[in-house]
């Protein structure tokens, strides 16, 4: 994964894109200054037992403040780039740093990426350590009775004390309150749009949102992210859900149309009303400037009609969901919220929450449904599968993944929201597969 925003972006006044050589060069002939979040080193650590910590200490020093940079290969100044002066790049060097990295810092820092950059001829290379600000902070360096742990304090490194510790560590576990505090509030910012009926509602959020830009994004990003996701979500989902697909039901018109919002781009079904009673018919997609996601879907509109055109999920009084629907919208979810944190430069862990809402405030049961016949024949009509039971007020799941997972990692992240939600209907497991 590549590092999309850093202190050298906001120096050159670029919005999130891949880091390269020519930008380090930029910055460098610009004499980019020190920062709170950028280190310039001009070799790598030496071979002997104070660097390697010295290192280690680099790295938690920016994860215990709000991350950044560290750069071999640049000599500075005064705190300022002067030139470049080139360092061994190899995949056994960044290995080297990586393994030091981990071995020395306790906890681990999560999303830790370390690239390799060659210019054109291949030569005067370097070495980039983003380090993301971490959820897990504070992070300690140090063995037996030397250990301690360092923060950022402008350009210079500095201790914790007692105090400061204390603080930190009740800063780490009000941040996993927020967490879930921010997930619910981007889900109660669509609540007021959706019409009556019982969807299901989803936020993503990454544990570390990118920081305000220079300006917002444009539309295209949106637009790249949702035509990306139909693919990333087949690699997830496999064969099981190929028939399944749900979100990229809003690729062939509405995601052309995303529009503005407070700090986000809002993509719905009915892009095109003007009326301002008119609520959302089935869809609203929201991608939040900072990395966050928060979507909702009426499952039912996939159901079929019978021949009076009555809705499979409107008769009687109980609610149909169709769980095989809500499978595959799952998977979509977990990887648009992966690709939309990636393109926007986040890192790190991405917590996610999915519950259904309406249902007339549980006074109408929800009962599961599916059109699977026994042999695996697929019948025109949904029937409540079997085995399972009926639920009024199902409870919100959550799993985490981190943006920088592969499909193994991010099926894992989605089978886990799926079961959980089919779970509540008595259903064994999802159709996710393991």
């Amino acid at each position: 994964m590549p590092i999309m925003w850093s202190r050298i972006h906001v120096e050159l006044g670029l919005n999130p894109t891949p880091l390269t050589h020519p930008m380090v060069v930029r910055a460098v002939e610009a004499g980019v200054a020190e920062n709170v979040d950028l280190d310039w080193k001009q070799g790598l650590p030496a071979d002997v037992e104070k660097k390697r910590w010295e290192f280690a200490k680099d790295v938690a020093m920016l994860a215990n403040t709000r991350g950044g940079l560290i750069v071999f290969g640049v000599r500075e100044e005064n705190e300022r780039a002067q030139e470049l002066t080139a360092v061994p790049n190899g995949e056994r060097d960044r290995q080297r740093l990586r393994a030091l990295a981990h071995g020395r810092i306790r906890p681990m820092v999560d999303g830790l990426l370390i690239e390799a950059f060659d210019d054109e001829n291949g030569e005067q290379g370097l070495i980039v350590v983003f380090v993301p600000p971490s959820p897990d902070a504070p992070h300690v360096v140090g063995e037996k009775n030397e250990m301690g742990v360092p923060y950022r304090d402008g350009t210079d490194t500095r201790w914790m004390t007692e105090s400061l510790l204390a603080r930190a560590y009740r800063d780490r576990f009000s941040r996993r309150a927020d967490d879930r505090v921010a997930l619910d509030w981007l889900i109660d910012g669509l609540l007021g749009d959706l019409g009556f009926a019982t969807w299901l509602v989803v936020s993503a959020r990454p544990a570390a949102p990118v920081p305000p830009l220079f300006g917002r994004p444009e539309p295209e990003q949106a637009v790249s992210t949702m035509r990306a996701m139909p693919a990333l979500a087949a690699e997830i989902a496999g064969d099981s859900l190929r028939e399944a697909a749900v979100l990229t039901q809003l690729l062939e018109s509405a995601i052309l149309n995303p529009r503005s919002g407070l700090r986000r781009w809002v993509i719905r079904s009915n892009y095109h009303s003007t009326d301002p009673h008119e609520r959302i018919d089935w869809a609203v997609v929201e991608l939040h400037h900072d990395g966050s996601v928060a979507l909702a879907i009426r499952p039912d509109v996939f159901l079929p009609r019978d021949v009076g055109g009555e809705a499979n999920e409107a008769k009687g009084d109980v609610i149909r969901v169709p769980v095989k629907i809500v499978d595959a919208l799952i998977v979509e979810v977990v990887a648009l919220a992966a690709l939309h944190v990636r393109s926007t430069g986040g890192v790190g862990t991405v917590s996610v929450r999915a519950k259904f809402h309406g249902n007339g405030g549980g006074a109408l049961p929800m009962v599961a449904v599916d059109n699977m016949l026994g042999g695996g024949y697929v019948s025109s009509l949904f029937g409540q599968v079997p085995g399972s039971r009926a639920v009024r007020n199902g409870f919100p799941v959550e799993a985490q993944f981190s943006a920088e997972d592969d499909v193994t990692a991010l099926r894992g992240a989605a089978r886990q929201l799926a079961d959980d939600l089919n779970h509540q209907f008595g259903i064994r497991a999802s159709s996710v597969p393991e």
